[in-house]
């Protein structure tokens, strides 16, 4: 673990996206965060931007079988990523914060129950996962107030009993609710974290740090 931030703001869950095999860092990233990213979480970077924003984190959706892209992504983007491997799929649903509205690892995911059902359907493909519609603590964005790996879940402190059963029950790995950067709910702004490790806003208390590793499975 490491506690670092993207041009002094500790909300870097925006800005970048990993699965274990691949981190999507903006263009513009500094040869240190890359360095950290790259040691910490163990994987091949990819820098890239979606429609010359940096927002990685807001914008797409990923597990270790595929991508979630954004309706806004440019052509080259697009090819840019897909050289990766990854199953790839362009959103055309016009809430396309897909980052924000998917929480997934390779068992299953979350999504956000406004979402069209055909777009659902051709994400699952993608991801090669089930997607349930469900809220967290009165949000529908999930996947801004849940992060899942293949080792645990953290979600949004808010988040009641009910629905932790329901997220082990989807997810089928075992979680937590918890805050990031000096208690915000929304964990995904301000962790990145894959099977190998995770990267924390700087804002981050000791606290907070101990709940992200015990819910994801961290602790060695």
């Amino acid at each position: 673990m490491i506690k670092t931030t993207y041009f002094g703001n500790p909300w870097i869950g925006m800005f970048i996206k990993t699965n274990d095999e691949f981190t999507m860092l903006p263009i513009d990233s500094m040869k240190k965060l890359e360095t950290i990213v790259e040691e910490t979480l163990k994987t091949e970077i990819i820098k890239v931007g979606i429609s010359d924003s940096n927002l990685l984190g807001v914008y797409l959706a990923m597990n270790s079988n595929g991508i979630i892209l954004p309706n806004v992504i440019a052509q080259e983007e697009t090819d840019k990523i897909k050289k990766s491997g990854l199953n790839v799929y362009v959103s055309k649903d016009s809430q396309n914060a897909n980052g924000n509205n998917i929480a997934a690892n390779d068992k299953a995911g979350i999504v956000n129950p406004h979402l069209d059902k055909k777009e659902v359907k051709k994400m699952e493909d993608a991801l090669d996962v089930e997607l349930v519609p469900m809220m967290i603590a009165g949000h529908s964005t999930v996947g801004s107030t849940c992060i899942a790996t293949n080792n645990g879940f953290l979600t949004h402190f808010k988040t009641s009993s009910d629905e932790m059963e329901q997220l082990k029950d989807i997810l089928k790995v075992r979680g937590n609710k918890g805050t990031i950067n000096t208690g915000t709910g929304y964990v995904s702004y301000g962790v990145v974290v894959n099977s190998h490790g995770y990267v924390a806003g700087e804002a981050t208390t000791a606290f907070e740090l101990g709940r992200v590793e015990e819910a994801l499975g961290l602790i060695k």
